[in-house]
């Protein structure tokens, strides 16, 4: 233990960078927990809405919809979320939040939780993920 001081002075960049990286991680986990945005992968997401009764909520504009969407999801574009919001009906279902990236979606879970939507998943990397995973989609 005696070591350590002199650890610390001789090689301070790299145990500052060790913190900082620490912190980074730390604060994205923290983030996460604390806003309530459950994360999921494709396979995680199908398996919520096959054995759970789960709903793939999409919330890209209607002109990216009408593009290409997963089956049986329902549209609910970001912009007008909060206004259409009593469409959602069961405030219990597990929802799946789809947008392009994933980036939308996180905002889209903020507003679901403080409306009482308890849970709430994003669909990690978004469609862009599905796509990847090379699982059907429709127009």
């Amino acid at each position: 233990m005696e070591n350590v001081g002199s650890f610390i002075v001789n090689h301070w960049l790299l145990v500052t960078l060790f913190v900082v990286l620490l912190a980074l991680i730390l604060s994205d986990a923290l983030s996460r927990k604390i806003s309530g945005i459950n994360p999921v992968g494709t396979a995680e997401a199908i398996q919520i809405v096959n054995q759970r009764d789960g709903l793939f909520l999409d919330i890209r504009e209607a002109a990216e919809f009408k593009k290409e969407h997963i089956a049986e999801s329902m549209t609910l574009p970001l912009s007008t979320l909060e206004a259409n919001i009593a469409k959602l009906k069961n405030p219990e279902q597990p929802i799946i939040l789809i947008c392009a990236s994933g980036q939308r979606s996180r905002t889209a879970a903020k507003q679901l939780r403080s409306n009482g939507f308890s849970n709430v998943y994003v669909l990690t990397g978004g469609l862009n993920a599905w796509k990847d995973g090379k699982l059907p989609l429709f127009s």
